[in-house]
């Protein structure tokens, strides 16, 4: 992605989705005014309020990365958002760098982000790993969880498929394991992703 692109996009990013979170927010901020809400009502509301703001932050950064003058690598990038994400959990990051394009780097992370969301809404995992490492100038990513496992393709759930369009997109190749080892009672989910 050019950087007029980049630029491009952020602008859209901003004029589109941020103002309309904007918009969403000073909405609830005025419903929850009202003094004849009922305290299950206003808790509700207020729930839907934080939520937003969470979704008002995570725009912000996309805007802030795609404006960003210096680019970091892809690995730097990795390593950052999950310490910063995913603090809560037991991280073991083993992240070298490799010699990724803009392109694959953009989707890459996106499918990341997409199995960690997973991860965090699906897997009760506690501990997360995450290795990033080049072999025969390719590209591999491992990312497994200690959760209880499961993930497969589900009629009318696009969050696995679209992890594997985004990946063969840019040429590579993703392999879902379900780990279950009986003898330490261990289960949970390992993407092993080639680019």
């Amino acid at each position: 992605m050019t950087t007029s692109e980049r630029l491009r996009l952020a602008r859209e990013l901003h004029d589109g989705i941020a103002q309309d979170l904007v918009g969403l927010a000073y909405s609830l901020d005025l419903l929850l005014a009202h003094e004849s809400l009922d305290a299950l009502s206003r808790a509700s509301i207020r729930t839907s309020r934080l939520h937003v703001d969470e979704l008002m932050a995570k725009v912000r950064r996309e805007i802030l990365d795609l404006r960003s003058a210096t680019q970091h690598s892809f690995a730097a990038k990795l390593k950052e958002f999950v310490q910063r994400e995913y603090s809560d959990y037991a991280l073991d990051l083993d992240i070298s760098e490799v010699d990724l394009s803009e392109d694959k780097g953009i989707e890459l992370f996106r499918a990341v982000e997409e199995m960690l969301r997973n991860t965090r809404a699906h897997a009760r995992a506690t501990h997360i790993v995450i290795k990033l490492f080049s072999l025969n100038n390719r590209s591999y990513l491992e990312v497994s969880d200690n959760g209880i496992g499961g993930a497969t393709l589900k009629e009318n759930h696009h969050g696995i498929s679209g992890i594997t369009e985004r990946i063969q997109a840019i040429g590579g190749t993703v392999e879902i394991e379900n780990i279950g080892h009986t003898s330490t009672s261990e289960s949970g989910v390992r993407f092993t992703i080639i680019v």
